[in-house]
């Protein structure tokens, strides 16, 4: 690396990010790590099992020293690295860490509502215990959400850790305290750092106060609400239950003809099939059960997803933005300077702050693995051209493109790709340690023309660089 570059790298752990920002200084190189973590997901397909190796190489790349550690938000696959490496990471020195807000243990409101969050998670989470393994699309996809948002897996394979774990590690093992911050927070970075001429602004996520806007999954407002789906009567006294007593409805609160289409019908010469009648209820229930719970681990992930960190890095003349998996509440409390969500955002005119961050930027890490509740059309739109993006993914682990919901979104690549340089994680061959992980199966098969963004890209053995 030139003493006057600065690089971009991207490690392939299969669905997570892991990031490592270099940035020239008179005394050496100083780094940035943004995020650590993988996750299976829906299919099981999602960790590659790189991370450890990848976390070694990265540790004799810094010589265990970084500058500033940044955490987008509590999910598996942006943490879950640092307590299945704890052993390496608990070696390192760290000058600095950032977290969102949400993460915030001096605010009383905040602790409770990620004790909530938590609580939802694990609740839903044993409610499935016997189901590892199910054809049940529904179940597949609660499953793959909540081990997201726990860090525990139910078919725990090779790695271990826990997103708990990895929280307690970054707030009380590094010797640092965190700086928890969220839109507008003045961003303390080390010395070292500002000498080298780094620059920061904190765009996202909303504060407490901005609730709403946590609730929002895209700019259309399609959200979802909590919901106690099994109806379960002997719940533990604290669990979430996300809707008071006088919504909660009893058997009686029903009138008979509700349940005429399972009542027993006369066969003829036959009688009735009263013995089956229960049984059809029963199975109805159960049928219904894994869509309104997943109903419910999708709000959890969305809440989540929307207290990533955004950060605007800046250095010399250029300009990097990390959103990690902000989706649209975030992205619109930044870009639009509201006090309260709007029904719709079309036709609505963007801050000339927002406007001018997107038009003017020379790199960016693509928002939630390149799925479609991420990176808003709006945002694409104003997008200037000439930049360089990655994208931290893997293929075929959440969604599929029957239902438009594959990440990454093809036509989300599409019309990034148009406009910049991309590239994917999952398309770059792993080979470390004697272990070799091949690319994706459909992703791009070339990195993208040099001639269409500004700066270069390298592979490495497990990485891709982007250098400017």
């Amino acid at each position: 690396m030139a003493a006057s570059t600065l690089r971009v790298r991207m490690y392939r752990v299969g669905f997570g990010d892991f990031f490592l920002v270099t940035v020239p200084s008179a005394d050496g190189p100083l780094h940035i790590l943004i995020d650590c973590g993988v996750t299976s997901g829906k299919t099981g397909k999602g960790d590659i099992h790189t991370i450890k190796a990848a976390v070694a190489h990265m540790a004799e790349e810094t010589k265990r020293h970084l500058a500033l550690i940044v955490v987008t938000h509590r999910h598996m696959d942006h943490i879950i690295g640092f307590s299945r490496c704890e052993d390496v990471f608990k070696t390192f020195t760290v000058d600095a860490i950032w977290m969102p807000f949400w993460e915030t243990e001096y605010a009383p409101e905040v602790v409770k509502f990620q004790a909530e969050l938590t609580a939802l998670a694990l609740d839903v989470q044993q409610r499935f215990a016997t189901a590892a393994g199910s054809d049940d699309p529904n179940v597949r996809a609660i499953l793959g959400i909540v081990e997201n948002a726990t860090g525990v897996s139910l078919t725990e394979g090779p790695g271990g850790g826990t997103n708990a774990r990895s929280l307690a590690l970054l707030k009380t093992q590094f010797g640092v305290k965190p700086q928890y911050l969220g839109k507008g927070d003045a961003a303390a970075l080390p010395a070292s750092l500002v000498a080298a001429g780094l620059g920061a602004e904190i765009l996202g996520p909303p504060p407490a106060d901005a609730i709403a806007f946590m609730r929002m999954t895209d700019l259309r407002k399609g959200v979802g609400q909590y919901l106690d789906a099994d109806g379960a009567g002997d719940r533990d006294p604290k669990s979430f239950v996300p809707f008071g007593e006088r919504w909660r409805a009893t058997p009686d609160d029903y009138p008979a003809s509700a349940f005429r289409e399972w009542a027993p019908r006369a066969r003829r010469g036959r009688g009735t099939d009263e013995e089956r009648y229960s049984h059809r209820i029963e199975e109805a229930i159960k049928a219904a059960q894994p869509a309104a719970l997943l109903t419910a681990a999708k709000e959890l992930d969305d809440f989540l997803n929307n207290q990533s960190l955004v950060v605007l890095f800046t250095w010399k003349d250029k300009r990097l933005l990390f959103a990690g998996d902000a989706q649209a509440g975030n992205w619109e409390y930044w870009l639009y300077d509201l006090d309260k969500p709007l029904k719709t955002t079309v036709g609505e005119t963007m801050t000339k702050e927002g406007k001018s961050i997107l038009q003017g930027l020379d790199f960016y890490k693509v928002g939630h693995h390149g799925s479609t509740n991420a990176t808003p059309i709006a945002a694409v739109d104003a997008m200037g051209t000439g930049f360089a993006a990655m994208c931290s993914t893997q293929a075929d682990t959440f969604g599929s493109e029957a239902n438009a919901s594959e990440v990454p979104r093809v036509p989300l690549m599409d019309a990034l790709g148009a406009k910049c340089g991309l590239v994917r994680s999952d398309q770059i061959a792993v080979e470390i340690n004697q272990q070799k992980v091949a690319p994706a199966k459909g992703a791009p098969p070339a990195l993208p023309d040099p001639q269409r963004f500004r700066g270069r890209f390298e592979v490495g053995s497990c990485f891709v660089d982007y250098v400017l």
